[in-house]
């Protein structure tokens, strides 16, 4: 009787099939942890805008009207004489953006997180179908 050498179809198979899922938990894994990377971002941002505000409504006794500057640009005094905060931050998905809206004095920053919330926070217009917010303090 002769000795074969290698692999029957049925052990390679099983080691195919055990990798396969391997990857797949894998990737499931790292796309979770990739957006709750971006939505740690996104809260960051918004807290860097809120302190931003707060600065802002300390010096001025009212918060700026809606729209803030656009991304990449300075939020600055009426008289641009002081800078609150040097570079305005912008979505990790380009296709966002931060929402604010200002009434009276207070204010609202939203934005889209891709891991909902518990619970989930609504914003109100403008900033509809926004899932985070922040208030002032």
């Amino acid at each position: 009787m002769p000795k074969y050498h290698g692999f029957t179809l049925i052990e390679l198979l099983i080691t195919i099939s055990i990798i396969a899922t391997l990857s797949a938990i894998g990737f499931v894994s790292y796309s979770i942890v990739m957006k709750q990377g971006r939505d740690a971002k996104r809260q960051s941002d918004l807290r860097s805008i809120q302190s931003a505000l707060e600065q802002y409504y300390a010096d001025q006794f009212s918060y700026p009207v809606a729209p803030l500057p656009a991304s990449g640009n300075p939020l600055e005094s009426l008289d641009n004489s002081k800078t609150y905060l040097n570079q305005m931050p912008t979505d990790p998905n380009p296709s966002n953006s931060y929402c604010y809206a200002q009434a009276g004095n207070s204010y609202e920053l939203c934005a889209k997180l891709e891991v909902v919330p518990s619970p989930p926070q609504s914003c109100s217009n403008p900033c509809n179908g926004y899932n985070f917010k922040l208030t002032p303090p």
